[in-house]
């Protein structure tokens, strides 16, 4: 039989459980309201000339992941304060908005600050699916590191769409670019972009060589390195 001090207990539990869960509500809910009287406020501060006060309206909007700003948001990344720019990446992968993925790819273009432009490529890498395109229209970017940074996106993506313009990126002039879709094709793991890197193991550059080799090695991509031993086999002997 249950005490009557039991019952007590049980019961007092219960009731500061449903207290606590009301008090969970509340606080949300006067935060939710907090947040939303503050909107407008912080929405005008992005137009604030310090750019400090520009930074904290970033943060402040991306905080309550606020998609209605995200088009100001995305002009902030021309911003002429370099601070600014990083930051409007930043908040931008956080917010999470699909339609930041092309003005993102635009910065990382066009950026001369590797840490501007590495937190362009994290956000894009974070935004998914949407970065998809702007990221292969990056592997024609007339910057050969933006174009080995970007192949590298989409093998951390596991883009199989992008296989093909990979492939044709193994025939890039610069190494950078290469090593990326060499990288990104294994990360992938279609069989055509694997065949793709067994042929560049005969690469006259040795660190393209090595790149393909490392890429082909480890389980599961032995029939690939039999291909490029093959074609090796067949070369002229020096």
């Amino acid at each position: 039989m249950i005490s009557a001090a039991a019952v007590r207990r049980s019961s007092g539990l219960v009731i500061r459980t449903r207290l606590t869960s009301c008090l969970c509500v509340f606080v949300l809910a006067f935060f939710t309201l907090s947040c939303g009287s503050k909107l407008p406020r912080l929405r005008e501060q992005l137009n604030d000339p310090d750019a400090d006060m520009r930074i904290a309206a970033i943060r402040g909007l991306m905080t309550v992941k606020d998609t209605a700003s995200v088009l100001r948001i995305a002009e902030l990344l021309r911003d002429s304060i370099p601070d600014v720019r990083k930051e409007a990446a930043t908040g931008l992968a956080i917010i999470g908005d699909p339609r930041a993925c092309q003005p993102l790819a635009d910065l990382f273009d066009r950026e001369g600050r590797e840490d501007i432009q590495g937190a362009a490529i994290r956000a894009l890498v974070h935004l998914g699916a949407g970065s998809v395109q702007p990221l292969i229209g990056l592997l024609r970017s007339s910057r050969p590191a933006v174009r080995g940074g970007a192949a590298r996106a989409l093998g951390r993506l596991k883009a199989r769409e992008a296989v093909d313009p990979l492939i044709r990126l193994l025939h890039d002039p610069y190494p950078e670019a290469k090593q990326g879709a060499i990288h990104a094709l294994r990360q992938i793991g279609d069989e055509r972009g694997l065949d793709a890197i067994a042929s560049m193991v005969q690469d006259t550059d040795p660190d393209i060589e090595g790149a393909a080799e490392r890429a082909l090695s480890g389980e599961g991509y032995q029939e690939q390195l039999d291909k490029a031993r093959r074609k090796i086999r067949q070369l002229p002997y020096p």
